[in-house]
């Protein structure tokens, strides 16, 4: 399948992968990885033969006017993703973070559940990205269950990577949650995500992430932190 038809079926069941212009950038490879998370094959971005094969399904379910299907559930897009990823890190060996809690993997800690880890703790990377894969959809989950409104996919993907430090406990109970429902101003958004600037240094972050939130994909890519020169990488 070429890009350019790979983009025209995607847009007709309503994903976004930017302009159909036959041109492979990461707005397609985000809306193939949400198109994948929703069909539940793994969300690696490559619109492989198993992608293919899916994608035609949902065409033919579509193209007979079968019931509409529920809406797929939001889930963080493969921009968002890399964004968390860079601002985690990727840590094989068990460490302490800078609150003193044993982490390991991506941002990995006993409150996501299995593993523990404790001094000495190794993993491989690719045991680090499957602890990812299955400890991000507690985060998601906690980020629609929240929020009440619509949101675009960097507002999601903002609000995940939030959640993912802060906690689901925090996130629901959070000031900018309370205004992103009741529609309050960007300003006054904003100001709230920044309120969640403990310990200091994580004050680049929280701003990288606020300016997520605030600025569509289309205009510029997030930053793992405020303090970086250039956006993440679609390979972080």
């Amino acid at each position: 399948m070429n890009t350019r038809e790979l983009q025209t079926q995607l847009t007709a069941l309503g994903y976004a992968p930017g302009a159909i212009d036959g041109q492979w950038g990461k707005m397609t490879e985000a809306a193939v990885v949400a198109f994948q998370r929703a069909a539940g094959l793994y969300p690696d971005g490559i619109a492989g033969p198993k992608t293919e094969k899916a994608l035609a399904a949902a065409l033919v379910a579509l193209n007979a006017a079968a019931p509409s299907p529920a809406p797929a559930r939001q889930s963080m897009s493969a921009i968002g993703l890399a964004a968390l990823i860079a601002r985690e890190g990727r840590k094989l060996t068990a460490y302490k973070d800078s609150v003193g809690v044993w982490t390991i993997g991506i941002g990995h800690t006993s409150g996501a559940g299995a593993p523990v880890p404790y001094a000495g703790l190794t993993i491989t990377a690719a045991e680090a990205d499957a602890i990812f894969a299955r400890d991000i959809v507690k985060y998601e989950d906690a980020v629609r269950d929240a929020i009440k409104v619509g949101l675009a996919d960097h507002q999601f993907d903002a609000l995940g990577s939030l959640c993912y430090n802060i906690g689901p406990t925090g996130f629901a109970g959070a000031t900018f949650v309370k205004r992103i429902n009741t529609g309050d101003t960007p300003a006054r958004i904003r100001a709230a995500i920044l309120m969640w600037r403990k310990p200091t240094e994580i004050l680049s972050r929280r701003t990288a992430e606020a300016d997520q939130f605030a600025t569509s994909y289309s205009t510029s890519l997030p930053k793992a932190r405020s303090t970086d020169a250039r956006p993440v990488s679609m390979a972080a």
